[in-house]
């Protein structure tokens, strides 16, 4: 008996999740943690795992592109127009927001899979209000920015050559400094899941009922998880959601493996107030710039999405401005 291929997809999504949540919980992987590493430490352990594991995905995608085994024209990091105000203010945003909760979307889930209740609260609102954001009481104002400042692409993507140099810079840096091998072994691995994801959604699709092209990103795939679970009776699994699922999955296994398991909350009312805060500023931030920091950096960058290339410098910069704003307050 044949699976229906949404399903097939959605086992594939599911697969690729627990293998991001795993890695991600042993080693740390983070664009939050690379970001803070990159400004304290020498090493910078996050910050050489997150730049491998965007080469490994810039190269492996591009050479099933060039191979004639993956058509990206039509997925949907690559839109027919640039709307670099989104990509501007909502990378900013997205910066902004994860140092104030202590991660982006799926450090959230992968700390929630360890008793972290601040994630599970924080991941609930930036689901909720990036919901909101696509389809609900903030969308109105989202398209009137993309009408002011979205601009026509005659080529969706950027150059090969973008890709290559851009990979070819990550790979000395790289390996300057000696980091632990769990940060290595776990960019490369991760950088290899966003050409699954893509593969999942072009591969096991029906001819007739045709899967947009799409990898990994929590962003929309947040909300959607949160909506499946309110609707569940009339609502259809896709990728996001079972990806979401997965890395909660995989997360948890090594929780367990590792006895790690801990419930941690709010120690004052007003830090739940930040962690909202920080979650809806990622809520709105990530469906302005067409995604996370996965999303962007990792599946957009992967797929020379212009966006992306505007999006994670703006989410960068954000971080680390934010991050140096709150040393100075705590001095």
């Amino acid at each position: 008996m044949s699976l229906d291929s949404t399903v097939a997809a959605a086992l594939a999504a599911f697969a690729i999740g627990v293998a991001f949540g795993a890695l991600a919980r042993w080693s740390g992987f983070c664009l939050r943690g690379a970001v803070e590493d990159a400004l304290t430490l020498p090493q910078a352990p996050r910050l050489r795992s997150f730049l491998l594991a965007m080469a490994v995905a810039v190269a492996a995608t591009q050479a099933l592109v060039l191979a004639g085994h993956l058509d990206l024209s039509k997925a949907v990091i690559l839109p027919k127009s640039l709307f670099w105000g989104g990509a501007l203010l909502g990378g900013a945003l997205f910066g902004v927001g994860m140092v104030l909760t202590g991660g982006c979307g799926t450090r959230l889930l992968v700390m929630a899979a360890g008793g972290n209740l601040r994630s599970v609260v924080s991941f609930m609102v930036f689901a909720l209000v990036a919901y909101a954001t696509i389809r609900g009481i903030l969308a109105p104002a989202r398209i009137l920015l993309m009408a002011e400042s979205s601009v026509s692409l005659d080529h969706p993507a950027l150059p090969l050559t973008v890709g290559a140099v851009f990979a070819a810079a990550a790979v000395p840096v790289v390996l300057w400094r000696r980091v632990p091998a769990r940060h290595l072994v776990a960019g490369a691995l991760i950088g290899l899941l966003v050409p699954a994801g893509y593969l999942a959604t072009t591969m096991l699709t029906d001819d007739f009922d045709p899967m947009a092209a799409e990898s990994i990103n929590v962003t929309r795939a947040g909300g959607d998880a949160l909506v499946y679970l309110l609707i569940w009776t009339g609502a259809k699994i896709n990728f996001g959601i079972a990806f979401v699922g997965g890395i909660l999955a995989g997360a948890a296994a090594v929780v367990a493996a590792q006895g790690d398991f801990r419930l941690v909350g709010f120690d004052r009312p007003i830090d739940m107030l930040r962690y909202a805060l920080g979650a809806s500023l990622m809520g709105v931030g990530g469906v302005l710039a067409l995604g996370c920091t996965i999303g962007n950096g990792l599946t957009g960058v992967a797929s020379l999405a212009p966006t992306s290339f505007i999006a994670v410098p703006a989410m960068v910069l954000a971080t680390a401005a934010t991050m140096k704003w709150r040393w100075r307050k705590q001095t």
